[in-house]
């Protein structure tokens, strides 16, 4: 080696140099990877491995010969070599080093991984100096500031103040909403001790379904304030059709004393029995003008039918039973009445049969009487169409039959008045 022309010294001294860095670099990174474990005391010896030749190409070529005393008589074949061996040892330990890093959490991995998650993260001291901000909440600063996160303290202060940039939108406070750069962020801030953790979620999905709930609220509030004005009106066209409805009762009561009036007044003979059940009606007819509003007694409106049916000398035979719903009953007792007129002014009945069925969900209504058949088509007004009228608000049919007797069939909807 003593022969070596100046300039291939030079180059064996670069190479030497070359190789000791390599192997300087794998040693810092080996130590900060893995602190304590062989392959860091194995890069300590290629690393003094790696010094040796360098150390003896520059004594050689300065001329103070120490260490590459030794090495003088070594061929040039040989010390090529051995720096191509140093080489070798220096690609597997950084191969095996790679290997190590992708295993095991190094110095910047949490940070590496926190950057990479689409929600903002923060971690600062209570005085809001921060220890760790990823890559999006530095973003989310930029957006609504304007600048770098350097206290989460501060940016408190500036979103109270609204000291945000003019793109940038509170759209609430509590929890903090925040609306920029067409993203909608929730924050949210956890305690750990002497550690703070600011979150920002993006809810932009979230809000936007919010915003629709809340247009279909505003929506529904205007409905029930129409439904409000709405209930009012058929509060007042009940009250009319209640006042409706009392006329209509004076009018049928009149009715029928004043068919058992002309009645008596047909009659050849008269007794005082007669006279006594007219005065009697009569009597009804007027306490009808003097009736207090009270909860109308429904059973008995039944029972006052039949009673006021035999006054006037008409014979109701009944089968079934009255159905159990008052709204029913109350609407059965204006049916029958109503057929009773028909059948005594028209059809001059003097027997009545009635035949009730409940099924279910439905009532039925059966009335027949022995009164003249008409012989003509039959006319649906006055009394057939004010029933017919009355069943439709209870989803309800009337159908009219003439064989050997005179026939209605009523059917309705069990449940009451559901006129809307």
């Amino acid at each position: 080696m003593l022969n070596l022309s100046t300039a291939g010294l030079t180059l064996l001294f670069i190479a030497s140099l070359v190789i000791l860095l390599i192997v300087l670099d794998l040693s810092v990174e080996a130590i900060l990877t893995l602190r304590v474990s062989g392959l860091v005391l194995l890069s300590a010896l290629l690393v003094a491995a790696a010094l040796l030749p360098a150390q003896v190409v520059a004594e050689l070529g300065t001329g103070h010969m120490h260490v590459a005393t030794y090495f003088l008589s070594m061929p040039l074949f040989g010390f090529i070599a051995y720096l191509l061996l140093l080489l070798l040892l220096e690609g597997a330990l950084a191969r095996k080093l790679s290997k190590l890093k992708k295993e095991q959490l190094g110095v910047n991995s949490v940070k590496e991984s926190v950057d990479n998650l689409p929600d903002g993260i923060c971690f600062s001291k209570l005085d809001g100096t921060p220890l760790l901000v990823n890559r999006q909440m530095q973003e989310i600063s930029y957006q609504v500031f304007g600048k770098k996160l350097v206290n989460d303290l501060l940016c408190a202060r500036d979103i109270e103040a609204n000291r945000i940039m003019p793109r940038t939108k509170i759209l609430q406070r509590e929890p903090l909403i925040v609306e920029s750069n067409s993203k909608v962020w929730q924050i949210k801030i956890i305690h750990h001790g002497l550690v703070k953790e600011t979150l920002a979620y993006d809810i932009t999905l979230e809000w936007a379904l919010y915003e629709e709930i809340e247009k279909m609220t505003r929506a529904n509030q205007r409905m029930n304030a129409e439904l409000k004005a709405y209930r009012e009106k058929i509060g007042e066209y009940t009250r009319q059709k209640e006042t409706l409805q009392a006329k209509i009762k004076i009018h049928d009561r009149l009715g029928q004393a004043l068919i058992y009036f002309r009645r008596y007044l047909e009659k050849a003979k008269k007794t005082p029995e007669d006279r006594r059940r007219l005065e009697t009606l009569w009597g009804e007819c007027l306490l009808l003008f003097d009736e207090e509003e009270e909860p109308v007694k429904v059973a008995s409106a039944w029972d006052k039918f039949i009673t006021t049916a035999g006054a006037i000398g008409v014979d109701v035979m009944v089968e079934g039973e009255i159905p159990e719903s008052k709204e029913d009953q109350a609407l059965l007792v204006e049916l029958v009445h109503e057929a009773l007129n028909n059948a005594i002014r028209h059809g001059h009945a003097k027997k009545i049969w009635i035949t009730l069925k409940d099924q279910g969900p439905t009532f039925t209504c059966c009335i027949k009487n022995d009164g003249d058949l008409p012989t003509g088509p039959v006319e649906e007004k006055g009394g057939l169409k004010n029933m017919r009228q009355r069943l439709a608000y209870y989803d309800g049919s009337l159908a009219v039959r003439r064989e050997s007797l005179f026939e209605l069939d009523l059917s309705w909807t069990k449940g009451g008045f559901r006129d809307v």
